[in-house]
């Protein structure tokens, strides 16, 4: 199957890991909720990406799609093309951190041993 950068960016946004931070890509959803007739996604479901579950009707305004196992292995295969560099999710991470702790320098927590596991999960 031969998906453009978008039709990827739309399955990853499906199943929730369109997140570049994240190290490696953890889907908490599988559906996407569409205006009837969306191009996009009937194209995605002529591809195989998708599958429409529920059709649009006059008590429900959208068409439900969800990932198929082809779609869901295109997105988690591409998401390493939008994940940020080691070097800048653990700077991500620092940021994070310091919201909760104003003081901290980034030597601290490099350094840091209380910081390890943060570091390693970035």
């Amino acid at each position: 199957m031969k998906l453009s950068e978008h039709q990827l960016d739309l399955l990853r946004h499906m199943l929730g890991i369109n997140t570049p931070e994240a190290a490696a890509p953890a889907p908490y959803r599988n559906y996407a909720a569409v205006n009837p007739g969306d191009r996009e996604y009937i194209e995605l479901e002529r591809l195989g990406a998708v599958e429409r579950y529920r059709a649009a009707s006059p008590r429900e305004s959208y068409d439900y799609y969800r990932c198929t196992p082809a779609g869901q292995a295109a997105a988690l295969a591409s998401h390493r093309r939008i994940r940020h560099p080691k070097g800048r999710r653990v700077y991500l991470r620092f940021l994070s951190v310091r919201d909760a702790l104003p003081d901290l320098t980034f030597r601290e927590f490099l350094m840091g041993q209380q910081f390890a596991s943060v570091r390693r999960e970035a």
